[in-house]
């Protein structure tokens, strides 16, 4: 299978989701929106069976027109285990992002990157 990059740009893949969905309760950092950059900062809480099991401070970066977003893990509280907190938050972006390959997003593919506290979201078209 042949991949091209899906751009963030209003034309390719939509940035609503990610402000208002994904990213929505997150705070604008101060240089959200600047020169092409989109930086969002909040605390991500994993609900398991209507439960919320742990948090952590999250900060979301992307560029216009680049296929990637890099979601990095800054904190969390001092009573949680961090690598089993870093674990669930980023299963739980993975699941959540994972979920837009679907009809409404046809050809849509989704990979995954991580590395220690970072987690890199990118975006590919399958070509044919």
């Amino acid at each position: 299978m042949e991949k091209v990059k899906a751009p963030i740009d209003n034309k390719n893949l939509m940035e609503d989701p990610f402000e208002d969905e994904v990213f929505g309760d997150f705070d604008a950092a101060h240089d959200h929106r600047k020169r092409g950059m989109r930086h969002l900062i909040g605390r991500k809480t994993v609900i398991e069976d209507g439960v919320e099991c742990e948090s952590g401070l999250v900060d979301a970066r992307w560029k216009w027109g680049d296929n990637c977003v890099t979601i990095t893990l800054l904190a969390v509280p001092g009573t949680e285990d961090w690598e089993d907190t870093r674990r669930r938050i980023f299963d739980s972006y993975k699941q959540e992002f994972k979920a837009w390959e679907c009809p409404d997003n046809e050809r849509l593919v989704v990979e995954f990157y991580e590395l220690q506290d970072k987690l890199n979201v990118i975006f590919y078209f399958e070509c044919d």
